[in-house]
Parts: C-alpha cells; sequence; structure tokens
C-alpha cells in the first residue's frame, strides 16, 4: 500500500480533504468502532468512493480488495491503493466466489441501488458463515434542515447518484431480514457540522458526476478533477473552525444529530421470508425497535403472493 503520494497529485489532495472533513473522519471511527480485528483474515471494502477510508482501513491489517460502480471513484482508489486491491462492478454483482470474505464493509453504496436487497444477497454469497457486514448509510429523519438545503442548492439524491434518500432502521430490518441479524446499530452525524460540508461541496463542484476520462490503466487523467479536489481542499480548510464549533453545537443540542446510519450484521442461512405485519401497519421489525410489540391477536397474514 502506498503511503506517500506525489503532493499535486489527486491522490495527496484527497488525503488533505480527509483530515479536514469531521464528516469524513467521524465516519471511519464509527466503522473502525464495529470492525472486528482484522489480521489474517480477508477483508472487502465496496463504495469507498475517493479511497481515503479504504486506504485508512488497511492499516488495521489483514487482506483487502475494494470494489464501486463509478469509473472516477475506482481511478481514485486505484491511486490510493494499487492496481491490483481494486475492481469496477456493475451494480449489484460481486466478481468473487462464494465464502470468500471475512468481513464486508459497505460505505455509503446501499442507497445508490435499486435492487438492494439483490446486493445483500451477494454480499450474503461472498462471506463466510461467521463473518460480519458493516454498513454505513444515510440515516432518514423525519425532518432535516440539511436535506432541505441540499435540495436548495441543487445538491439532489440525483447528483449524488443516490435512488433513494437513505434508510430508516426498520427499512435496514426489513431489507435484511432474508439473512442476516443485525448485531449493533448506531446513528450519529449532526446538523451543523453537516451544514458547513455542504458548503464545501456545493462551492467545490465535487458533489455530482465527475469527469470519465480514464487512461489505460483506470487512472483519471482530466486536470479539472485535480482542480475540483485542491478546491473542495481550500474550502474545507476555511470551513473547518467552524465544522469544529459546529461538532460543539451538535454535542450540546441531541435534536440535531442522527445524519447517518452504521450497523454491523452477521449472516445466518438464507431464507426468504414474507412480511408479517401489524394491524397499525407497522413491521415486527419496527415494532421490536420501538418496543412496542402487540399479541399475537394484532398479527394480520400476509395476502397470497405478498
Amino acid at each position: 500500500m502506498q503511503e506517500s503520494f506525489d503532493p499535486d497529485s489527486a491522490a495527496a489532495w484527497q488525503v488533505r480533504l480527509y483530515k479536514k472533513s469531521i464528516p469524513k473522519r467521524e465516519k471511519l471511527r464509527h466503522l473502525q468502532r464495529y470492525l472486528s480485528p482484522v489480521e489474517g483474515r480477508t477483508c472487502l471494502d465496496v463504495g469507498g468512493e475517493s479511497g481515503v477510508i479504504p486506504h485508512l482501513l488497511r492499516r488495521n491489517g489483514g487482506s483487502w480488495v475494494s470494489v464501486d460502480s463509478r469509473e472516477t471513484s475506482v481511478a481514485s482508489m486505484r491511486a490510493l491503493l494499487g492496481e491490483e486491491q481494486v475492481y469496477l462492478i456493475d451494480g449489484t454483482e460481486l466478481p468473487f466466489d462464494d465464502q470468500t470474505f471475512d468481513t464486508i464493509v459497505v460505505i455509503n453504496y446501499l442507497e445508490r441501488l435499486r435492487e438492494d436487497a439483490l446486493f445483500l444477497r451477494e454480499c450474503h454469497r461472498c462471506l463466510k458463515p461467521k463473518g460480519e457486514l458493516i454498513i454505513n448509510v444515510p440515516h432518514v429523519k423525519s425532518f432535516s434542515m440539511v436535506r432541505g438545503l441540499r435540495n436548495m442548492l441543487g445538491l439532489t439524491n440525483e447528483k449524488f447518484g443516490r435512488v433513494r434518500p437513505g434508510y430508516r432502521l426498520r427499512d435496514v430490518y426489513e431489507v435484511m431480514k432474508d439473512g442476516f441479524d443485525i448485531v449493533e446499530q448506531e446513528t450519529y452525524g449532526g446538523f451543523f457540522v453537516e451544514f458547513f460540508e455542504t458548503w464545501v461541496q456545493w462551492g467545490s463542484g465535487l458533489a455530482g458526476e465527475q469527469s470519465n476520462q480514464l487512461d489505460e490503466k483506470g487512472h483519471m487523467v482530466d486536470q479539472r478533477e485535480l482542480r475540483r479536489f485542491a478546491k473542495a481542499c481550500h474550502l474545507q480548510s476555511f470551513f473547518y473552525p467552524f465544522q469544529v464549533l459546529g461538532s460543539w453545537l451538535d454535542a450540546l443540542f441531541p435534536f440535531t444529530r442522527d445524519h447517518q446510519l452504521v450497523i454491523k450484521c452477521r449472516p445466518r442461512p438464507w431464507n426468504r421470508r414474507k412480511s408479517v405485519k401489524l394491524r397499525d401497519g407497522r413491521s415486527i421489525a419496527e415494532a421490536a425497535i420501538q418496543t412496542k410489540i402487540g399479541s399475537a391477536a394484532e398479527l394480520v397474514k400476509p395476502l397470497p403472493g405478498s
């Protein structure tokens, strides 16, 4: 794994950008918290975007492979991680044998897939029986001023390549019910920090589709991308003191938090399950989360074929 980069390369700018981004550092901290010791284990990360978080996850040891479905993300990761450790995939399919990995880490990738359940089945296929799956997704809150600001600035879900804004915990239970047990979960990320991060994304132009110009080795050759990374880094440096202040405010006001969701799961034998619901329309998983499970008499049998 590379430890030093050309100071004018995209890889170097991405590392600088990470160091000045509280949301990115907080994301890594939560992923690390749920990651079991990986020394001597085979690991996969999915959706690492620029590659900085996969780069830092590798410092835990183990043997890592990275995949993404966007060419620009793959190019960025190859600049950081090397040619042999990064693969371009097509949506939900993983190009690996059954039971290849001890650990799979999915970083803000699930919300980009229309067939998210199919991708989770692929993860299940590639995981060893005693493996673990760690997923980070945007957390959908009933009211979010950050979401309104992003839409106003044109930083919509479509701009980021998302087919859904994120997940509630009950949504995750529903999509994983056939083959995974959630053993730990936590929400994090505050309004004030996300507010300043939004202005960096808007001002730098890094959000959304980037150039797909690659050379024969899959490296980006468009200098506009380098300028975007440099501009984002300068903006991030300017806003960094405000992000620090924002993190203090988020700590003081709990209602501003919970913009990201991280969960840890373990596989069990795959068994397609029907969704049994309560009379009020809630799923069993949702009722369990809210600790308000009703009696068995309140259950409604699913309709045939549902």
